[in-house]
C-alpha cells in the first residue's frame, strides 16, 4: 500500500479519483491530515464509511514515532528525535521560540554528504533523502508538541537541519507545497528560508522556481584557503561563485540574502577576513548572520568570547555590512548550529 503522506499534494486529486471518489474528497482528507493531523481515517467525521474503507484498503496513514523529547532549561529551544519510517535512525529537528515566533528547524537529509569539519551531521556521511512523509512528519510531530502545551501552532520555518534541503529538491518543493498552501499551513515565503552550504547549481535551480522563500548560504569563511579546509564544497563551488550566484538571487527575487557565517576565534573573526567580507559583499543586498561556534565532538576549534564577537559585528557594520549575531539557542540540549546528528536506533 503507498504512504498517504508521501503523496505529493498536486497529486492527490488524482488518487482520490482513481478509488472512485469526486475530487474535492481530496481536500477534506487534507483538512484532517495536515490541519487536524489525525493519526487515522476512522477520525475523520465529515466522510462516509464506505470511503474510510476506501482509504484503509488503498493508503497507510501514520505518524512519526518520537523518540526523544528534550528541552533547554532556558526555554527557548526543544529538540526532538523523530524515528525514521524504516525505525533504523533517529531524525533530529529542533523547535525554537522567540517571542510570539515559533520557528521549527527542519531536517532534509539523514546525515550530509558534504564534510563540513565543525558540523555534527556532517561527521555521519550522507545515509539517504527524507521522504515527504519523513520531513512534513516533524512539523507535525513539532505541532502535536506545541498544542500539548497550549501554545501557538509553528509561525516560520528554516531548511537548516540535518542534511542539503536542495540535494532533496523535489521532495523540499513538495513539503513547500504543503506548508505554504493556503488552505493547509499557509506559511507564506517571508516566513520560510533555506540554507545550503553553497551548492550553486541548485541555487540556480531554486531560482527558476521562483519562490520567494529566503536563501541562507554557508560562507564561514573568508577565504577559498580556509574555506577548502572547513567545507570541502568549496574546492568545486569557491566563493567567488558563490558571491556572483547570490548577486543573482538577490537581484531577481528581491529578497536579502544571508550568508551564515561561524565565526572560530582566531581564525575566521581577524583583520584579514574583516576585509575580505567586505571585498565580497559591499554593493549588493546582504547581510552576515555572525554565529559563535558551537562545541562538536572531536574539534579542537573554539568560538569566540561575547566580547570578540560583538567587536567583530560592530567592525563590520561600521564598514556598512550589515551583521546580525545569532544567539546559539539550544546549545545546552545539543540542538543549536551544527550540532544535530541522527542515530542509529539500537533496540
Amino acid at each position: 500500500m503507498e504512504r498517504f503522506k508521501n503523496i505529493p499534494l498536486h497529486d492527490l486529486a488524482d488518487r482520490v479519483i482513481a478509488i472512485g471518489e469526486k475530487k474535492f474528497r481530496a481536500q477534506q482528507i487534507v483538512d484532517w491530515v495536515y490541519d487536524k493531523r489525525v493519526t487515522t481515517f476512522d477520525e475523520m467525521r465529515n466522510i462516509s464509511g464506505e470511503l474510510k474503507e476506501k482509504l484503509k484498503r488503498n493508503f497507510i496513514l501514520a505518524k512519526l514515532d518520537v523518540n526523544k523529547v528534550i528541552e533547554s532549561k532556558y526555554g527557548d529551544a526543544v529538540k526532538f528525535g523523530f524515528e525514521t519510517i524504516d525505525g533504523e535512525y533517529i531524525i533530529e529537528s529542533v523547535l525554537l521560540i522567540d517571542g510570539d515566533r515559533r520557528t521549527i528547524c527542519i531536517s532534509s537529509q539523514l546525515g550530509c554528504g558534504l564534510g563540513c569539519v565543525f558540523c555534527e551531521t556532517g561527521k555521519m556521511g550522507l545515509i539517504r533523502n527524507l521522504t515527504l512523509e519523513e520531513m512534513v512528519g516533524q512539523f507535525i510531530g513539532i505541532n502535536d508538541y506545541l498544542a500539548s502545551k497550549g501554545d501557538k501552532p509553528i509561525t516560520n520555518i528554516v531548511f537548516m537541519g540535518m542534511g542539503e534541503a536542495l540535494s532533496n529538491f523535489e521532495t523540499f518543493l513538495n513539503a513547500l507545497e504543503i506548508f505554504m498552501h493556503e488552505d493547509i499551513y499557509n506559511i507564506g515565503g517571508r516566513r520560510i528560508t533555506v540554507s545550503t552550504a553553497g551548492v550553486v547549481p541548485s541555487i540556480e535551480r531554486l531560482l527558476k522556481e521562483k519562490l520567494n522563500i529566503g536563501l541562507a548560504i554557508s560562507l564561514n569563511s573568508y577565504s577559498n584557503e580556509l574555506r577548502n579546509e572547513l567545507m570541502p564544497i568549496n574546492k568545486k563551488y569557491p566563493i567567488e561563485s558563490i558571491m556572483a550566484i547570490a548577486r543573482r538571487y538577490a537581484a531577481e527575487t528581491g529578497r536579502t540574502v544571508t550568508f551564515e557565517y561561524v565565526v572560530i576565534d582566531g581564525k575566521t573573526n581577524t583583520p584579514e577576513a574583516l576585509q575580505a567580507i567586505y571585498n565580497y559583499c559591499g554593493g549588493f543586498d546582504c547581510k552576515i548572520n555572525l554565529i559563535p561556534l558551537n562545541p562538536s565532538t572531536g574539534s579542537s576549534l573554539l568560538g569566540p568570547g561575547d566580547s570578540s564577537l560583538e567587536m567583530f559585528a560592530d567592525a563590520l557594520g561600521r564598514k556598512g555590512i550589515t551583521a546580525t549575531i545569532r544567539k546559539s539557542r539550544g546549545q545546552d540540549i545539543w540542538g543549536a548550529c551544527g550540532q544535530l546528528a541522527g542515530k542509529r536506533i539500537v533496540r
